[in-house]
């Protein structure tokens, strides 16, 4: 769940946007047991055809250690209907390893309430690196 709690560029004003996020980690199937929480807090703002996003989350595991997360989001012409997007991120989990992250992707704003993303992430924890690909979809309602 989002809540914005400073309405800015993002909604049409002036100025930063800035929102929190709250999510529940649930267990994954034949995976990750046990169940979460995470609280972000998330600051954009729009110089021109750029949007950069500063976002930073404390979290409780599934397996219940502390983990901290940062990272940067830059986005190409939000007026574009499909746009380019790249991420750099860190991650501490106290319990495990740190990771290091960029993300290279696309958004495609399929309607004004609905995008879909997709990216080429490349991670490195701890001494061993990872490849992803990764999929998302969002859809945005008002709560009103």
């Amino acid at each position: 769940m989002k809540k914005v709690l400073w309405g800015g560029v993002l909604q049409d004003q002036t100025g930063p946007s800035i929102a929190t996020e709250l999510g529940v980690l649930l267990p994954g199937i034949d995976a990750d047991h046990g169940v979460g929480a995470s609280l972000s807090g998330i600051v954009s703002q729009r110089w021109g055809p750029v949007t950069v996003h500063l976002n930073g989350q404390a979290a409780l595991t599934r397996q219940q250690h502390a983990d901290l997360f940062t990272s940067v989001i830059v986005e190409g012409p939000f007026d574009w209907t499909v746009r380019p997007v790249s991420e750099i991120a860190y991650e501490r989990d106290f319990g495990g390893v740190a990771t290091r992250s960029a993300l290279i992707g696309a958004i495609w704003q399929v309607k004004e309430n609905v995008a879909v993303d997709a990216g080429l992430r490349g991670s490195r924890l701890g001494n061993h690196t990872e490849e992803e690909i990764r999929l998302g979809v969002t859809f945005a309602f008002a709560t009103k």
